[in-house]
């Protein structure tokens, strides 16, 4: 069996004289999450009555070779006359020699709890994940040392299930899930709890505020918040601030500190929308070339007029 210890600290010695900075977790996550739910909660599955395809690209520590990469492509089904909807999701994360793929699919039931289209949604998770190596990126001491690793890396594909409630109303969700039920070191696998809520809140007749927040908890961790506020102006155009809070490892040393972003984006139609962040770090020290660049491509079928109204057009 792969010791996990052992992986991160080759992964540390590639880069040596950088901190490595995550936010306490270690999902692949993004900063447009209000964009694609059901990468964490199966219980989003279905919660519009029209289908969607959703592609994000994140890259951070840009000029930095081997910085991590990660892109997202996933289908959202729409609610059927049975209120069943279906949903597949591909995650890629790069960072080093490390690739992680992951591979999911939904199924989510919405419950209609009265005549005012509030939803109760219960999703079902099934994923596989595979991890790889790829030595290219090293120089000749890291290969030599990667020899000793890459015998030790799981070849086949790790099945998982997980599970989502997702309660939304036109103006308001609310939603907590764990995508991963079973915990592998293997895979580098932990157990991640996910609670989101966000609304919508009318300024004027064409500005609206669209408040988002996002915790997620695991064991022995501590807890990971990103909180971001838009205005949306006549439900065309959006930007906002975003925060979240980072840890940064570093010969030992453990520093706390925060992100910054701003997120920006536009409806070109009713069915395509693009968006970007640009996002920074504050508080950790001996760390540069930080910056990270978000993109988002999203395309919509046939939605109704007025949808666009729901918070959970992100």
């Amino acid at each position: 069996m792969i010791e996990r210890n052992k992986i991160k600290l080759f992964l540390f010695s590639i880069f040596s004289g950088y901190s490595l900075i995550v936010n306490a977790q270690q999902e692949s996550s993004f900063n447009m999450y209000m964009f694609n739910h059901q990468s964490f909660n199966a219980g989003y599955v279905g919660s519009k009555n029209y289908s969607s395809f959703t592609f994000l690209s994140r890259s951070q520590w840009i000029g930095f070779d081997g910085a991590p990469v990660t892109h997202s492509f996933s289908y959202n089904g729409s609610r059927g006359k049975k209120n069943l909807a279906f949903s597949l999701t591909g995650i890629v994360d790069k960072i080093g020699p490390l690739e992680s793929s992951q591979f999911s699919a939904d199924i989510a039931y919405q419950l209609k709890l009265n005549d005012k289209e509030h939803y109760l949604g219960l999703g079902l998770k099934i994923s596989a994940s595979l991890l790889d190596f790829n030595s290219d990126i090293l120089n000749p001491q890291q290969k030599q040392d990667f020899t000793l690793y890459s015998n030790e890396m799981p070849e086949n594909l790790e099945p998982n299930v997980g599970f989502g409630f997702y309660y939304h109303t036109p103006r308001f969700y609310l939603g907590f899930s764990i995508p991963k039920m079973i915990q592998n070191g293997e895979y580098f696998l932990i157990r991640h709890n996910y609670f989101v809520t966000g609304g919508l809140i009318s300024l004027s007749n064409t500005i609206e505020l669209k408040p988002s927040l996002l915790l997620k908890f695991t064991s022995g961790s501590p807890v990971s918040y990103d909180l971001s506020t838009l205005l949306y102006f006549n439900k065309s155009l959006w930007v906002g601030p975003q925060i979240k809070n980072l840890v940064s490892i570093s010969n030992d040393i453990i520093q706390s500190g925060a992100g910054l972003g701003v997120l920006a984006g536009i409806h070109i139609s009713n069915n395509f929308s693009i968006g970007y962040v640009f996002s920074n770090s504050i508080g950790i020290k001996n760390f540069t070339n930080n910056n990270s660049h978000e993109f988002l491509l999203r395309y919509e079928f046939n939605p109704r007029m007025g949808i666009l109204r729901s918070p959970r057009i992100f």
